[in-house]
């Protein structure tokens, strides 16, 4: 009964927010620039399949609470948005059109957090399994649910804060608490769940140190994905400081995709230990384009500047320079890339890097060695330190002689 009303519940939220994500493109559509379209898109389906990662997970791992919390995050997140584009039509686009446009406002203001903070508080503590890695780690739910029910009711009956140009004119009809106060508050409560995310993260670690197997295979591609998220959001602020702050805040909402396909892949267990390939591609071929940006840079500016300071002229970047240049790194990405395996294997992947030059050293001893008890006893030593099998066997078909056996500890 619980398994049908887990899976109930994901559809019904999926519903819900593809219902919401649709009303609240419409207003939005209708009080900016059609310009704006392919944004607002994106942000729809991309907590449309957030939302759908929650729903595989919830419809084919029911016992696990990580889809009911990316379905509850996906509803909450389309929840605010509708509030916010219809408290923004009927108070500023078109003011008094729409009924209870300041309640809404106040409810979408409430909820805009709640969504980024549930995945960045429980889905740590549960991840992968669902459950608190151990009963020591209760008392930090408990916390982090009050603190959440508290910045949530704060946000609800206190004062709007926020510096947009809705918050000018919105007035919070169901305000009870002294706006003083409440931003007094509304900060504590906010150092606090800092302080209790950081918490969750480290719970995170503590199970990832003490498990193996699938679940540590798990926790590798939630850290994968989150290692891509900080490195895209440092990227993105550059370019946003390149840029003077124009760029479009919907390009936030990759690293949640990310986060959300991530998570999808390790709990659904579809090519689980491909990751261990992925990190090692990532690692090399990441290192190997820092590289040859920093030679391309070197040799394009560097040279060019260094041409100029010589003949002490102020002259454009040389053609000629640009072309040699390239060339360079073209013909330098081959060994690099090799040099750079190598040292990945050695350095992250060292049991692997041993096993495959001891095969290496078995294959090329096959070219020389005739005699059959040595190859024999090469061939188990090779399996057996390779492998690290409990038993170790060969039989040879036509032999009389006992076989070779050989027990590893």
């Amino acid at each position: 009964m619980k398994r049908r009303l887990v899976r109930a519940f994901a559809v019904v939220a999926l519903l819900f927010v593809v219902a919401l994500s649709v009303g609240g493109d419409v207003l939005t559509v209708v009080d900016t620039s059609p310009a704006a379209i392919p944004g607002i898109v994106f942000q729809s389906l991309a907590l449309a399949g957030f939302a759908l990662v929650g729903v595989m997970i919830a419809v084919r791992r029911p016992e696990n609470a990580i889809g009911i919390l990316f379905c509850s995050s996906a509803l909450i997140w389309a929840l605010s948005d509708f509030s916010l584009d219809y408290a923004t039509h009927g108070l500023i686009t078109q003011p008094g059109t729409l009924p209870a446009a300041n309640l809404l406002g106040v409810i979408g203001t409430a909820a805009q957090s709640l969504g980024f903070l549930l995945i960045f508080t429980y889905v740590l503590l549960l991840f992968p399994t669902g459950r608190l890695p151990s009963p020591r780690w209760r008392p930090l739910f408990v916390i982090t649910t009050i603190l959440l029910a508290g910045i949530t009711l704060d946000s609800l009956l206190g004062h709007i804060a926020n510096d947009t140009q809705l918050s000018l004119v919105l007035k919070n009809p169901i305000q009870l608490i002294d706006s003083t106060v409440s931003d007094n508050i509304s900060t504590l409560l906010t150092a606090l769940l800092f302080l209790a995310s950081i918490c969750c993260g480290a719970s995170l670690i503590a199970r990832a140190r003490r498990v193996s197997g699938v679940e540590r295979q798990q926790i590798k591609w939630l850290g994968y994905a989150a290692m891509l998220c900080i490195a895209f959001i440092l990227f993105l602020v550059v370019v946003i400081f390149a840029l003077n702050g124009n760029v479009s805040s919907y390009v936030f909402y990759v690293p949640l995709v990310a986060i959300a396909g991530a998570t999808g892949i390790s709990i659904l267990r579809y090519r689980l230990f491909d990751i261990d390939v992925l990190i090692n591609r990532t690692l090399v071929y990441g290192s190997l384009t820092a590289i040859l940006v920093a030679v391309y840079f070197v040799g394009v500016v560097g040279a060019q500047a260094l041409i100029n300071a010589l003949t002490g002229q102020h002259e454009q970047q040389s053609p000629v320079l640009i072309v040699i240049t390239t060339l360079l790194v073209a013909a330098l990405f081959q060994p690099l890339r090799q040099r750079m395996q190598r040292f990945i294997d050695r350095r992250f992947y060292r049991s692997r890097y041993d096993a495959r030059k001891l095969l290496d050293k078995f294959g090329a001893s096959l070219r020389s060695e005739v005699e059959l008890a040595h190859l024999t006893s090469s061939l188990l030593e090779t399996v057996e330190t390779t492998m690290h099998p409990a038993h170790v066997s060969l039989w040879l078909r036509g032999q009389d002689s006992p076989m070779p056996e050989r027990n590893s500890s």
